[in-house]
């Protein structure tokens, strides 16, 4: 008998896999970089399909293969999360996750960290320009930060109130796009230094 995982997960990305499946990249909050085959999923009959969509967030039910684990079902966590992948910034986001995760290794705090970024752009329509460049940087800000690339800076966190806020509001963003230079500065220093 197979033991079956279900935990929350965010689609980084997915290919093709033979006639009707994907092999999902699942940065999940229990296992941390998972692999995981969909069967099936492509066909329009398939009920999975909604909820695996590239960068979208979800709950996943797995079972440990192999080679892969096999995605046995998913559902939304109420994020609305499977309309973030029209989101640019979601798919930044993904893209930076795919660059600096490797292995199955749990990172809650990260986790934690890409789970309120997804949530903030799923429940927030109509941000202005500036609020969403702000967005973006603190979102990188935080990713790296979590992943041990960024230090401290007491700067940034009298502003913020925290080095990883966990509610990100508009008040907040209004507060930090003040310093986004300071953070971009931050983010470029450990963009380079990681040499990934």
């Amino acid at each position: 008998m197979y033991s079956i995982h279900t935990t929350p997960g965010f689609v980084i990305d997915s290919q093709p896999y033979s006639e009707a499946g994907k092999i999902l990249s699942l940065f999940t909050r229990d296992f941390g970089l998972v692999k995981a085959v969909a069967q099936g999923i492509r066909l329009e009959k398939s009920k999975l399909r909604y909820f695996t969509q590239d960068y979208s967030m979800g709950v996943y039910s797995l079972v440990r293969g192999k080679e892969f684990w096999r995605l046995t079902s998913t559902q939304d966590n109420n994020n609305g999360g499977q309309g973030l992948a029209k989101s640019e910034i979601a798919v930044r986001i993904g893209l930076l996750l795919k660059r600096f995760l490797n292995g199955e290794e749990p990172h809650h705090e990260l986790f934690n960290c890409v789970e309120s970024l997804t949530a903030f752009l799923a429940n927030n329509q109509g941000l202005t320009t500036e609020e969403l460049r702000t967005f973006e940087s603190l979102g990188v800000f935080m990713i790296l930060k979590n992943m041990g690339y960024v230090g401290d800076d007491a700067d940034l966190a009298s502003v913020m109130g925290s080095e990883n806020p966990s509610d990100i509001n508009r008040t907040l963003l209004a507060k930090i796009s003040k310093k986004r230079t300071i953070i971009n500065q931050h983010i470029n220093k450990a963009l380079k230094e990681s040499h990934l």
